[in-house]
């Protein structure tokens, strides 16, 4: 196993003012925080993948996403709640806090340069394909440091700038206000938004009142009738059962795009639900173990079961507008 070197090794914020800054970005970057102003407004639930999306352009890295800090329980972790680029299908990869360079940069509270991270954040030796350089800049929520926004170079002609920082640094204060906004809304909001939306005259800015199709499987009546009306809120399609066998004999008319299964229930378990249904509906349904058990060993097995992740109740609404995107 790798030897891991000192952090400062990995650190290199000096070069982003010797390196010479490409053209400046003023133009590009007042555009794209228009658009993004106008993704708030009218789908708020996707304006974070959709500032990645720009900042992967605009900076002109092979990876860019927002890290948003979480905790359960002693943990504290990063979760990447929007990806974009060469790493887009590792959305939802989490870090523990100690492991991760956003917690450096959380800790600094300032921007931060690394080349060749895994020398020292030796994960990160196992996420292909290699880091190369990686510019990560905080944001703040409500006065305290939340998460980051980040660009990657995965190879050695790509180097970032004090241009790349200047408009990263942009992006990461229309993330804190945008995280601010999602976390504060209400299901009424949602339902409002999603109606804004749906009249607005360009074709360009409609959005589907309907985002997602979504099982949940849940024995308890009142918990499974409650989250079922806060999805529907947000303006999903939602099908409510409250056991194993008849969420499988359902599976015909639900079709869901995402499962989100109870693990203690009568007669099948949810781990024994979640195999079913990854047998039945293959890879393209996300499923999701949302339960009272939170040891890394329920987590572990969940993961053994045919569970994408595992959540502990009582999962924080703006994670489920997060999740759901």
């Amino acid at each position: 196993m790798q030897t891991p070197v000192a952090l400062d090794e990995v650190i290199a914020n000096e070069e982003l003012s010797r390196r010479r800054p490409r053209h400046r970005m003023q133009d590009a970057l007042e555009l794209a925080l228009a658009q993004l102003a106008g993704e708030l407004a009218t789908s708020p639930r996707g304006v974070l993948q959709k500032l990645t999306d720009m900042a992967l352009e605009l900076c002109a890295s092979h990876s860019a996403g927002v890290s948003l800090l979480e905790e359960e329980g002693s943990r504290s972790f990063f979760r990447w709640h929007a990806v974009s680029g060469k790493w887009a299908p590792l959305l939802w990869t989490t870090l523990p806090r100690e492991f991760s360079p956003c917690g450096t940069v959380l800790d600094r509270g300032a921007a931060q340069l690394m080349i060749d991270p895994e020398r020292h954040f030796t994960p990160l030796a196992q996420v292909p394909p290699k880091v190369h350089e990686a510019l990560l800049v905080p944001f703040e929520v409500a006065g305290e440091l939340a998460g980051t926004v980040w660009v990657i170079s995965h190879d050695a002609q790509r180097r970032f700038d004090s241009e790349d920082r200047r408009v990263l640094a942009s992006l990461a204060r229309f993330a804190a206000q945008a995280y601010e906004r999602l976390s504060s809304l209400s299901s009424e909001d949602v339902v409002q938004l999603a109606r804004l939306a749906a009249e607005r005259p360009q074709p360009q800015l409609q959005r589907a009142v309907v985002q997602k199709r979504i099982l949940v499987v849940d024995d308890n009546a009142d918990a499974a009738g409650a989250l079922g009306a806060l999805l529907r809120a947000m303006g999903h399609e939602v099908f409510v059962e409250h056991d194993g066998r008849s969420a499988l004999a359902g599976l015909p008319q639900s079709r869901p795009d995402i499962a989100l299964l109870d693990i203690t229930m009568p007669d099948m378990s949810g781990y024994e639900l979640a195999r079913h249904l990854r047998g039945r509906c293959g890879p393209g349904v996300r499923i999701v173990a949302v339960t009272g058990f939170s040891l890394e060993e329920d987590r572990a097995r969940a993961l053994a079961s045919g569970f994408d992740q595992h959540l502990v109740k009582p999962v924080a609404p703006a994670f489920l507008r997060s999740l759901l995107g």
